[in-house]
């Protein structure tokens, strides 16, 4: 079997520069909708919008990595920037990390993770950790993409309600070391960590989080730069199988 890598968004809009430049993409159906299969360079490549958030996320990419049995994910769209990532607007950005910022304890002093109260995101199984709220994405992945193309590794965060207010996006930014912000990212990560499969992800940089003048985004130069990054680790299948060959000889 040649080297499928599944390539997800949460909308057709951010898929779209990617599957135009599928070769011989032919349309498939699946349980969570319309696929799109198609090569870029040596690499098959299954694109496919999932939907926005985290529960269209986590139900369509676990159906999809069973229909589709990929050998590696990419999650590719548009995020926002939190102030103070020195991150603008049209830049790249690749995950180190994500962390969900939802799931744990709210009270009077703030937000805490699930480590306040003990039950862990994805358990330990198969010699991988337990999981709190930080789940990690593909260390030769991500490196292999940053040597394709012009990304700023980052870590990212996923939020069910998107920051509304630029100072609130900086003091998140300033507690969790985080650059970018999205809606789906975390579970992408989490279904990947649990199935065992390796997971990159990749988002241009829309606007600046808290930021809600939409004049003031770029929602083309984003979807492009990310889809522009995301055809250039493709396009490289031998550096993506010696990325998946050296964490299999890791093990």
């Amino acid at each position: 079997m040649p080297l499928r890598v599944l390539a997800i968004a949460a909308t057709d809009l951010e898929l779209a520069p990617l599957v135009e430049h599928l070769a011989g993409g032919v349309p498939r159906r699946s349980r969570w909708g319309p696929a799109t299969l198609g090569t870029i360079g040596a690499t098959e490549v299954v694109a496919q919008a999932l939907g926005l958030g985290k529960a269209n996320t986590a139900a369509g990419l676990a159906l999809a990595l069973l229909a589709w049995r990929p050998h590696a994910v990419l999650q590719i769209g548009v995020g926002g920037a939190y102030l103070g990532s020195f991150l603008s607007v049209g830049m790249v950005a690749a995950a180190v990390d994500e962390i969900d910022l939802d799931l744990g304890v709210r009270d009077a002093s703030g937000w805490h993770g699930l480590d306040a109260i003990g039950f862990p995101l994805t358990p330990a199984r198969d010699g991988r950790p337990e999981r709190l709220n930080l789940v990690p994405t593909h260390a030769g992945l991500l490196t292999a993409l940053m040597a394709a193309a012009e990304v700023a590794p980052v870590r990212f965060a996923t939020l069910d309600t998107l920051t509304g207010d630029v100072d609130a996006g900086a003091a998140l930014a300033s507690a969790h070391d985080v650059a970018i912000e999205s809606m789906e990212g975390v579970a992408a990560a989490q279904i990947c960590d649990r199935f065992g499969l390796p997971f990159a992800e990749v988002r241009g940089v829309s606007n600046i989080v808290g930021e809600r003048d939409r004049t003031r985004w770029n929602l083309r130069a984003a979807v492009h730069g990310a889809a522009d990054a995301a055809r250039a680790l493709l396009r490289d299948a031998g550096a993506i199988e010696r990325a998946l060959a050296a964490d299999e000889s890791a093990t």
